[in-house]
C-alpha cells in the first residue's frame, strides 16, 4: 500500500514537472489561438479607446518609446517625466503597456496621456509577462526607430543618443539592433552580491552562450533600440513571453542576419523591483533550454507568426 502511494506521488510529481517545463510552449499555443480575438486588449489614445486587434497607428513620428509596466505606480511617474523632457526634441510617441497591473499603474499612465496625442496606453486584464507586453507595444508602434526601456529608469536616458548613432552605423537593408550592456559593471557587482546570485548568473551565461548560441555579454539589459523592420520580424516570430524573451530575440536576429551591436550604458539598480531573483533565474534557465530544444525539433520555427 505504501509503495503504491509512493509511486502515485512520484507520477503526480513527474506530471506536474512536465507541465511546468512545457509552460512556455502551451502559453504560445494559447496565444496563437486567442490573441487576435482578444477584445480585452485595449489601446487608449487621445482620450479614446480602441480594440487592439483593429487599431491602426497613424502617428507621424520618427521614434517610438515602448515601456512595459507591471505594478509600477511608484516608479512610472518619474520615468515619464524624464522621458517627456529628454525626448521633446524628437518627433516621438510613448507607448505604455499596462501588463494587468494590480496597483494604480494605469491611473498614473492615464494622467500623463491627457491632452497628449503621442502618448498611448495598451492595457488588458491577463498578465502576459514582459516579453508579451513588449511585443504588443512594438507591433503597435509607428516610429521607424523603436526604443524598448524599463519603467524603472535604470538606464540613463542620455545613452539613447549613443545607441542611436550606433544603430545608424550598423543598419543594413533597414535591419539593425543595438543592445545596451551592463557588462562593464559586472566586476564591482560580483564582489557585492551573494554567492548564489553569482552562481545563477554564471549558469545563465553558460546556457545563453553555449547552448543558445548567443554571444552577447548582456542579453537582459532593458534598454534596446530597433529599426521598425527589425522589430516587426523579431516580435512576430517571438514565442517566449516572460523574462527570457530577450535571448530568443537575439536567436531570431541571428537567423535573419540582423546586424547587432552591444554598447555599454550608464545603469544603476533602482529600488522597487518586483523580481524574485532565484525564481526568475530558474524560470529563465528552463526557458533558455526549452527554446533551443523546440527550435532544434522544429516544433518552433523561425517563420512562425503570432498573427498580429
Amino acid at each position: 500500500m505504501l509503495l503504491e502511494i509512493f509511486l502515485l506521488l512520484v507520477l503526480v510529481g513527474l506530471l506536474m514537472g512536465l507541465k511546468w517545463l512545457f509552460t512556455p510552449y502551451t502559453n504560445w499555443k494559447n496565444q496563437q489561438k486567442t490573441v487576435k480575438k482578444d477584445d480585452s486588449i485595449v489601446v487608449i489614445s487621445d482620450g479614446k479607446e480602441y480594440k487592439y486587434s483593429t487599431y491602426k497607428n497613424t502617428s507621424n513620428v520618427e521614434l517610438s518609446i515602448i515601456i512595459p509596466s507591471y505594478n509600477e505606480e511608484n516608479r512610472l511617474g518619474r520615468t515619464l517625466e524624464a522621458s517627456l523632457k529628454h525626448f521633446s526634441k524628437y518627433k516621438y510617441e510613448i507607448i505604455i503597456i499596462n501588463d494587468a497591473s494590480k496597483d494604480k499603474t494605469l491611473e498614473v499612465a492615464q494622467k500623463y496621456s491627457i491632452n497628449n496625442k503621442n502618448f498611448k496606453i495598451i492595457t488588458y486584464n491577463r498578465n502576459r509577462g514582459k516579453g508579451g507586453a513588449v511585443r504588443l507595444g512594438m507591433l503597435a508602434a509607428a516610429g521607424e526607430i523603436q526604443l524598448m526601456m524599463d519603467a524603472d529608469l535604470a538606464t540613463d536616458l542620455n545613452e539613447y543618443e549613443k545607441l542611436s548613432k550606433e544603430l545608424q552605423k550598423i543598419t543594413q537593408n533597414g535591419l539593425g539592433l543595438v543592445a545596451g550592456s551592463r557588462n562593464h559593471l559586472v566586476k564591482d557587482v560580483v564582489v557585492q552580491r551573494k554567492w548564489y546570485r553569482n552562481f545563477l548568473m554564471h549558469c545563465s551565461n553558460f546556457i545563453i552562450n553555449t547552448i543558445c548560441g548567443v554571444r552577447l555579454k548582456d542579453t537582459q539589459c532593458g534598454f534596446k533600440l530597433f529599426t521598425k523592420n527589425t522589430s516587426s520580424i523579431l516580435f512576430r516570430v517571438l514565442h517566449l513571453e516572460r523574462w527570457a524573451f530577450d535571448v530568443e530575440l537575439f536567436m531570431i536576429a541571428q537567423k535573419y542576419k540582423v546586424p547587432v551591436s552591444e554598447m555599454p550604458v550608464k545603469w544603476e539598480d533602482v529600488e522597487g523591483s518586483h523580481l524574485n531573483v532565484v525564481e526568475a533565474s530558474i524560470q529563465m534557465a528552463r526557458d533558455f533550454l526549452l527554446v533551443r530544444i523546440l527550435y532544434l525539433l522544429n516544433i518552433w520555427n523561425f517563420k512562425d507568426d503570432i498573427g498580429l
